[in-house]
């Protein structure tokens, strides 16, 4: 029986282990140690050189954009076959068959970035109001699989097996290295939707997936090397898929925050629970499961 995203629900969050967050806080800090030293000037002197704050407001007045939008993945997901759906069911992706979210560049969508604070992991609001985030979240909102084994992004293209699994995936869209547009994994969906089930249906719906919901890229380029953690398609239902989540929202948060052009993060996750707190401060109405469900555009 899947879990339901109830006031009990809520108060795990409250117990939930913090060895991860702690991990994540001490990562931060070395991010942020990062930052200040690109601040000081290489000099020959002692003299402190002084941070241009005029700049620094110009950077933090940047308009939020992202490379990969839902907009593409949402249309393929419509009318996806029975067949198909369930397949994706069956890996723990099942939630994200229900985005319909108007998730785009707004002044919204900025402020609600720029209120998300890495080290308290939180959304600081106005009036001192505080949104705590946890992985049960990533689970309440996506429905993603949760306590399962984490999931591996190995830097270098060594295993003998993830190298023949990249080089057949490359060679699908034409290429040797690096990793495909959006645009072209978008289009091998659609295709294969209407073909007997296979693997790369699946890596292909992951992917893109990941991509616009949770981690994307700076540059046209898929994220991919999650996909180290894939190869075998039986055990991606038992990954930690909201523990990556979750650290990926404090990394991408940490990179726009710092300069980044682009929000690389889980912005449809953001606004979803931001959507789904406010409501639960003001009335208590029953809640479904997965919350990605719920909250649908207004056409």
């Amino acid at each position: 029986m899947e879990p339901q995203a109830t006031k009990e629900g809520d108060n795990e969050v409250k117990n939930q282990p913090t060895t991860c967050k702690k991990e994540l806080k001490k990562e931060v800090a070395q991010k942020k140690e990062k930052k200040r030293k690109r601040k000081i000037e290489e000099s020959d002197s002692d003299e402190v050189v002084e941070v241009d704050d005029e700049k620094h407001l110009k950077v933090n007045a940047r308009p939020l954009n992202q490379r990969i939008t839902p907009n593409q993945f949402m249309k393929v997901i419509k009318d996806m076959p029975e067949m198909h759906v369930n397949a994706i069911k069956d890996i723990g992706f099942g939630g994200f068959l229900e985005l319909d979210l108007d998730a785009h560049k707004s002044i919204f969508s900025d402020q609600l970035v720029r209120s998300f604070d890495p080290d308290r992991v939180s959304l600081v609001l106005d009036k001192n109001q505080e949104m705590d985030i946890t992985q049960l979240d990533f689970h309440l909102v996506y429905g993603l699989p949760m306590d399962g084994e984490l999931i591996e992004e190995p830097y270098q293209e060594t295993d003998e097996t993830w190298k023949e699994l990249l080089r057949r995936w490359r060679g699908l869209f034409g290429m040797t290295s690096g990793s495909p547009l959006n645009s072209n994994v978008i289009a091998e969906i659609e295709r294969l939707k209407h073909e007997p089930i296979c693997k790369d249906f699946l890596l292909h719906f992951i992917i893109c997936a990941v991509n616009c919901c949770i981690r994307s890229t700076s540059n046209p380029s898929l994220n991919h090397k999650f996909l180290y953690s894939c190869m075998d398609t039986t055990k991606i239902k038992h990954l930690n898929w909201c523990e990556y989540a979750y650290r990926n929202l404090i990394s991408s948060t940490i990179e726009w925050q710092d300069g980044s052009s682009f929000f690389t993060g889980p912005l449809p996750f953001l606004m979803i629970c931001y959507f789904d707190r406010l409501q639960r401060s003001k009335i208590e109405n029953p809640r479904q499961f997965p919350l990605i469900s719920i909250w649908k555009r207004i056409d």
